[in-house]
């Protein structure tokens, strides 16, 4: 069974991608994309890996005002659905890594997703394959000017918490410790926020 993709590349580089969603995934109740979650996008060069850094829901027509109607979502869709379609959510993922030949390597891709290209949440499998390596991925969140690194990097390892064993978590701590270099108190502040 093909997977259904989340999003459609409508800007790219080799630093980070943006997507929309589809509008029929927007009739569900849950977002289908979330901060912080690992998005795979199979290029024709090699799958491009990204975490999920920002969201934005907003009017397709960018001089269109968004008005106040007063009703639930669910009343604006069954009163006035022309309403809803008329706005598209947006993400952007921070490219953290690609496969090169059969292994997964933590860096920025030799090239971008290409426009229209779709975009899927990866499988478990790819999150574990993901996380088997070193996290060097963290520097390249920390590094990002775009985005708020912390929070990025707190949603990811709490959305995958379940699949880390006690070694990858003390070895995330020591990662992040070595990067913050003496910044306790927001290394602190990160991991705090992983484990409540």
């Amino acid at each position: 069974m093909k997977s259904t993709h989340i999003g459609e590349v409508v800007r790219s580089n080799t630093v980070q991608f943006s997507a929309v969603v589809p509008q029929a995934l927007l009739q569900e109740t849950l977002s289908p994309v979330k901060l912080g979650q690992l998005v795979k996008v199979a290029t024709a060069h090699a799958a491009v890996f990204g975490i999920v850094s920002f969201i934005e829901q907003s009017p397709i027509a960018a001089h269109r005002q968004i008005v106040p109607h007063g009703k639930t979502k669910e009343e604006l869709r069954r009163e006035m659905p022309q309403v809803l379609e008329l706005v598209h959510t947006e993400f952007t993922a921070l490219t953290v890594g690609f496969y090169l030949g059969s292994k997964i390597l933590q860096a920025m891709p030799p090239t971008p997703p290409d426009l229209h290209d779709f975009v899927y949440h990866a499988s478990h499998d790819d999150v574990a394959a993901f996380l088997k390596h070193p996290l060097t991925f963290l520097r390249l969140i920390l590094q990002s000017k775009d985005t708020s690194p912390d929070e990025v990097i707190v949603a990811f390892f709490r959305n995958y918490q379940a699949q880390l064993s006690r070694q990858d978590l003390i070895a995330l701590g020591k990662e992040l410790s070595y990067l913050l270099a003496d910044d306790h108190r927001r290394l602190e502040s990160i991991l705090t926020r992983i484990y409540d």
